[in-house]
């Protein structure tokens, strides 16, 4: 495994990670209370009040993910723990920003920039629709001392796009960014996690000091593609102490579990497995 090494000047080069150099990073979306959340994307606010005060009472701090990128940098994140929301939910703003504040804790909002002040549209049919924060309500995260990252511009899969549509999604959406808050915007997170490497090709290009994913194949662990763990709303303080403690090895689970997905003979092997099935189901319809 490539170990991290230094640039010249003496500032630490983290293009490639070893697991134990994985930091802890919490990615969160809705914080609400629903009655129905079929993509288990919401937790309840007093849910996540707990979640917050468990770190807090652990001695571990609640940091944006440019705090914890400098504090790797300068081999002081130890008791620091990563704290992301995905779209920019006007929830955030309501039930979790008072939350962080109390605790003296920041986060990375990522935000789509050509859906600023509507709504989860990408979900539509499939779950709730919860409306995001408008440019003004995003500003005031920011001046509340969050950190403001680009989560592309109308959040699509990009795994596959073209390279028109990629710089749009990534460069473009930044730019936007940058325009709408006068703010560096350095932090990026793939949609769905999911990313490939015209994706992580683009961001580096774009600018952006670092990009967030979700399952990351060990191999491809880096600064481009930072693993986060969900925290969901059934996760009590069992469930935090274990998710603390086994991390890296939930991260090396999930990983290896995405890396087989992108190899040719697992796609085949799934293709083969599967076709008994979907030959039943076309006789079942007819």
């Amino acid at each position: 495994m490539t170990t991290t090494q230094d640039r010249p000047g003496g500032e630490p080069d983290f293009s490639r990670l070893r697991l134990g150099q994985v930091p802890i990073v919490l990615m969160y979306h809705v914080i609400a209370d629903v009655p129905e959340d079929p993509h288990k994307l919401a937790v309840a606010p007093a849910r996540f009040a707990e979640q917050m005060a468990w770190l807090a009472e652990r001695g571990l701090r609640g940091v944006s993910m440019e705090t914890l990128m400098a504090a790797m940098r300068a081999g002081r994140a130890r008791g620091l723990a990563g704290l992301t929301f995905d779209d920019g939910y006007l929830s955030v703003l309501e039930d979790a920003l008072p939350v962080l504040l109390r605790h003296d804790f920041t986060a990375t909002m990522f935000i789509i920039s050509d859906r600023i002040g509507a709504t989860n549209e990408w979900d539509a049919g499939t779950g709730p629709v919860w409306p995001l924060m408008t440019a003004s309500q995003v500003g005031q995260v920011a001046a509340a001392g969050m950190e403001i990252g680009s989560h592309t511009a109308t959040h699509p899969r990009l795994p596959g796009i073209g390279a028109d549509q990629l710089t749009a999604e990534i460069s473009g959406s930044r730019a936007r960014l940058r325009e709408l808050f006068d703010l560096p915007v350095t932090g990026f997170a793939y949609p769905y996690g999911r990313m490939d490497a015209a994706a992580r090709d683009a961001v580096r290009g774009a600018g952006y000091g670092y990009a967030c994913s979700v399952e990351t194949p060990v191999s491809l662990l880096g600064d481009m593609t930072l693993p986060r763990i969900t925290f969901y709303d059934r996760d009590g303080a069992g469930r935090m102490a274990a998710k603390k403690l086994f991390f890296r090895s939930y991260t090396a689970a999930l990983g290896t579990r995405r890396g087989l997905s992108y190899s040719p003979l697992a796609r085949q092997v799934k293709r083969t497995l599967t076709a008994p099935l979907h030959r039943l189901r076309r006789l079942h319809r007819h």
